[in-house]
């Protein structure tokens, strides 16, 4: 619920232009909410306000100062950061401290959201015997799965059909799948990579207007953190497979039946020392309406 402290607002405005909803509006005495059933509670009135009047039945605590603008970094240094990250394969065989997971969950929780509905939640996997779990839980289905499309695939080539659009991509996938599994039964991880903690974002269907986006903007937050704090990180997509295909799966990961995993990340101190920065190619951009030079 969102309120106004009528003794410390001085009806300056600030707020009104700002509030997403368009909720509120001058009043005698100060400012007024309009309805505050369709507030979003994203704090952008509270964030502009000089005097603190707009209050929430909770969090209000978490509204603290900005940084200084000596705290961010400037554009140039700051792309180069973003271009030193890389998935790492290849970690020590170190654990990560549960403070430093904790940290980069908070990165996750105050990513932005679609209409805030901070629908992500989490699930934190550390020490490789529960991983190791993980793993062979995981392969075994992508095995399942591998044979499955291959089924598919030569069914319709006996009938002469064309592919469908999914298969399309996913026809070079269980030999690879095989591959891992044998690579699993020779003690070697190539789903995990022997990674000492893993992180799943998931959210309940339907509660989310846009879970991919929401989900992939909170493992940012969080994968680049996680580069701050000397740690690695590697997106598993083959994981989100398996996930969504295995009720043991996601009955050990204590992952509810009516929610969606969405990313899934291996976390760890590197075992390796990158000495170049990433390439990409050139952006497709196409520049419409007039720009400053």
């Amino acid at each position: 619920m969102i309120t106004i402290d009528e003794k410390r607002c001085t009806q300056c405005g600030l707020c009104i232009p700002i509030c997403v909803r368009k909720i509120l509006q001058e009043g005698d005495s100060s400012i007024q909410i309009i309805d505050p059933a369709l507030c979003l509670y994203c704090g952008h009135c509270k964030a502009v306000c000089p005097t603190d009047a707009p209050q929430f039945s909770e969090g209000n605590e978490e509204f603290t100062t900005v940084p200084s603008k000596e705290e961010i970094p400037s554009a140039a240094p700051f792309l180069r950061f973003l271009r030193n990250r890389r998935s790492l394969r290849l970690y020590q065989d170190k654990s990560v401290e549960k403070e430093k997971l904790q940290m980069l969950v908070e990165a996750g929780r105050f990513a932005p959201t679609g209409s805030n509905r901070q629908a992500c939640e989490y699930v934190v996997v550390s020490g490789r015997k529960k991983l190791d779990k993980v793993c062979k839980i995981a392969i075994g289905n992508l095995q399942a799965q591998g044979e499955g499309i291959r089924k598919v695939i030569d069914k319709l080539n006996r009938e002469k059909k064309p592919l469908p659009e999914e298969l399309v991509a996913r026809q070079t996938l269980p030999p690879v799948w095989e591959r891992i599994a044998k690579k699993w039964g020779e003690g070697v991880d190539q789903l995990l990579h022997h990674a000492p903690a893993l992180i799943i974002v998931h959210m309940k269907k339907g509660l989310a207007t846009t879970p991919e986006i929401d989900a992939a903007i909170a493992s940012t937050q969080m994968v680049l953190l996680a580069e701050t704090s000397g740690l690695g990180t590697c997106y598993i997509g083959f994981l989100i497979w398996a996930i969504e295909n295995s009720k043991e799966l996601k009955d050990f990961l204590k992952i509810p039946t009516d929610h969606r995993s969405l990313v899934a990340f291996t976390v760890g101190y590197p075992d390796v020392q990158f000495l170049r920065m990433v390439y990409r190619n050139p952006a497709k951009v196409n520049w419409i309406g007039d720009f400053l030079e």
